[in-house]
């Protein structure tokens, strides 16, 4: 049987990807040229609150999307999308889990990290509740 963080990332890698968005679990190499957007479900922190009969407390998955210098309405509607399905219950093989639309964020910004390129991120950070 999987973890409960395990389950909830290939939950959000399988969503990316019905959504036909190229989905990776790290930003793609430098000697691949890539398509924009994409997203990179990545980082998981598990915060557990153990009793006698259940394994409960939170998961926080942090997804990134990134696109083009003219892609920010896309990159914008594409962690809408992700913020929305982490609000309520999310039902995974072995798991329930629930999300609460205060206890999730999402942020948009302008990265100019690389020479001569301006890439639209944009950061959500999901966090549900394993009940």
């Amino acid at each position: 049987m999987k973890s409960p963080e395990q389950e909830l990332y290939d939950y959000f890698f399988k969503f990316a990807l019905t959504n036909h968005w190229n989905t990776y679990d790290h930003l793609p190499m430098d000697n691949r040229p890539e398509m924009y957007p994409f997203v990179v479900v990545g980082d998981i922190q598990v915060v557990p609150n153990m009793t006698k009969a259940s394994l409960n407390g939170n998961v926080i998955i942090a997804i990134d999307v990134w696109g083009d210098d003219e892609q920010r309405l896309t990159v914008s509607d594409m962690v809408e999308r992700f913020f929305h399905t982490a609000i309520g219950t999310i039902c995974t093989e072995h798991y329930r889990f629930y999300g609460r639309a205060n206890e999730q964020s999402k942020e948009l910004t302008q990265d100019q990290s690389v020479p001569n390129a301006v890439f639209n991120r944009g950061q959500v950070q999901l966090n549900l509740n394993i009940m």
